[in-house]
């Protein structure tokens, strides 16, 4: 059965919401039964069926409500494939959320967190020094439209509608996936560069990836301090890297036994990165890393549920998913009355459909991790 239908079973009576045309809104009974009767329809015609395709196609040019119907369905559709997906960003980036388009302070108060004084008897206690680390984060407009031609909706070409929700749901994933990449990927020396040598997050020699350079990233990390003097612990971290490094990465921390050497002697014990490292290969950054030593390059993070995660992807409050609208410019009949958007356009016969998704990703703390262009340099 198509999933258009399993969701629409789904919904019952007032706890139904509709992710229709215009924003998603509650909907009402009457307005629910409609819906799921498109959906229904729907479901029969992307399955194959004929009959169905002709009772849709009879509705599409008689029924305005069929065919407002028919945008909630294709959004609900949308969302419900964009959620299916997995957000490969989501295993190293935390998520947060922001009111509006003006930048999201994130503000790290230091001082209250430093070991406690010893007070001695009858003694003041001492004052505790606090400032505060302010970052920033914003979020900007992604989207785009998506024609189709009103003959190929009266030649029985549903294939363009059928794959537009799943298309415009990859897109989305793509997109949040691309801007978090794109947060390691970046080089230079401003506030939105995460890995720098003003971070002190380059491994000195910039060695390539193995059981050896891995643990001693990882012992590089665990020596820090904080600057109130505080250790940093990462009880689980988080090895990113391309698809070039897969292999490698997966092999290093999922080998059975490390063989080391204590003086003239070699010892073997199990490994220990498995525990503490999961191993993350994310596409997109072959794509967002331009440099020649994108193949081999490597990043070490905590993980993003940590008290000190090193990047986030913020949404617009009310706008977390991406949202379909189709364009109305279809004028009005000679004798009164709408004419639903599926009827083509008044200037060129097209139905306009157009997504928008509202994110931004930026650096959090760079204070527990460590990045190798893998160059040996």
């Amino acid at each position: 059965m198509n999933s258009f239908v399993n969701e629409s079973a789904s919904l019952t009576g007032a706890d139904a919401t509709s992710f229709g045309l215009g924003g998603r809104r509650r909907l009402s009974p009457q307005r629910l039964a409609l819906v799921n009767e498109a959906a229904t329809m729907w479901g029969r015609v992307f399955a194959g069926d004929r009959r169905a395709a002709l009772d849709v196609q009879e509705a599409l040019t008689t029924s305005d409500l069929f065919v407002s119907a028919t945008g909630d369905v294709l959004d609900r559709e949308l969302l419900a494939r964009y959620q299916d997906l997995p957000a490969v960003w989501s295993q190293y980036a935390s998520r947060t959320t922001v009111r509006d388009f003006r930048p999201k302070k994130m503000i790290d108060l230091l001082g209250g967190r430093a070991a406690l004084d010893r007070v001695p008897e009858l003694t003041e206690y001492p004052a505790r020094d606090i400032s505060a680390n302010e970052r920033e984060i914003s979020v900007g407009k992604f989207g785009g439209r998506f024609a189709i031609s009103w003959e190929s909706i009266i030649n029985d070409d549903i294939d363009q509608l059928r794959d537009l929700p799943g298309n415009l749901a990859i897109g989305a994933r793509d997109t949040e996936s691309r801007t978090a990449a794109s947060v390691l990927a970046k080089r230079g020396s401003g506030n939105d560069v995460l890995f720098k040598s003003g971070n002190n997050n380059l491994l000195t020699g910039n060695p390539t990836l193995s059981i050896n350079s891995l643990s001693a990233a990882l012992t590089t990390v665990g020596t820090r301090k904080d600057s109130q003097g505080r250790p940093i612990v990462v009880t689980a971290a988080v090895l990113v890297v391309p698809p070039a490094l897969e292999v490698v990465a997966n092999n290093v921390v999922g080998a059975l036994q490390i063989k080391t050497t204590d003086g003239d002697q070699e010892v073997t014990v199990a490994n220990w990165l498995a525990r503490r490292v999961t191993v993350v290969v994310d596409p997109w950054l072959s794509v967002v890393d331009t440099s020649n030593t994108a193949n081999s390059t490597w990043y070490l993070l905590p993980a993003p549920t940590t008290a000190r995660p090193a990047l986030a992807v913020a949404f617009l409050r009310g706008h977390e998913q991406p949202e379909l609208r189709v364009k109305a410019d279809t004028g009005q009949a000679v004798g009164g009355g709408q004419i639903g958007a599926e009827e083509g356009s008044f200037d060129i016969d097209d139905v306009q459909y157009r997504v928008r998704h509202v994110l931004g990703s930026a650096p959090i703390d760079p204070i527990a991790t460590a990045m190798s262009t893998g160059a040996g340099s």
